[in-house]
């Protein structure tokens, strides 16, 4: 079915990669949001006993997680909206710009400090850079002939989006 070399298995690769990455990040925020349920509940029943300094302390926890979940929400969001571009660049069987704009975005990703400080998002992400680079040398031939406007500008668009989602993340927040 495939070519030894053929960019459409490594577009079905690192589709399976991101789905592995989304999918480990969304088992991460549901913990979380356990978690974060779980403390929210303790500092109400500390709050209702009139222990108001570890209620306090609770609090702060569950401010911290509450951080935490949405920088995974925001990582989610980046992770569908570039499975959606390579599904549709594996639809449309066009990689080249696919490749283009996933790059900046995979940079980002990797500036984020959750990814720097959990191991496992770190090696999902390099996986994740793996591929794309590889699906990157299989385009050094010449773009296809059959060049479709619409769908190269619906692939730029999604990863736009994805693109301006990492750099209001990424910029300090007042």
């Amino acid at each position: 079915m495939f070519k030894r070399n053929d960019p459409l298995k490594k577009a079905f690769e690192t589709l399976y990669t991101v789905r592995l990455f989304r999918d480990r990040v969304s088992r991460l925020y549901n913990r979380l949001d356990e978690r974060r349920s779980e403390l929210k509940a303790r500092m109400l029943l500390l709050e209702s006993k009139g222990e108001s300094y570890l209620a306090k302390r609770y609090a702060e926890e569950t401010i911290k997680l509450e951080g935490l979940l949405k920088n995974l929400a925001i990582i989610q969001l980046v992770l569908d909206k570039v499975d959606i571009a390579l599904q549709h660049s594996i639809v449309m069987r066009e990689f080249n710009t696919l490749v283009l704009e996933l790059k900046p975005i995979i940079e980002e990703l990797s500036k984020l400090p959750i990814i720097r400080n959990i191991p496992e998002m770190g090696l999902l992400l390099a996986d994740l850079e793996e591929s794309v680079r590889e699906l990157a040398d299989l385009q050094t031939s010449p773009p296809n002939i059959t060049y479709s406007v619409p769908a190269t500008s619906e692939v730029k668009a999604v990863l736009e989006e994805a693109r301006e989602a990492l750099k209001k993340k990424l910029e300090p927040s007042v």
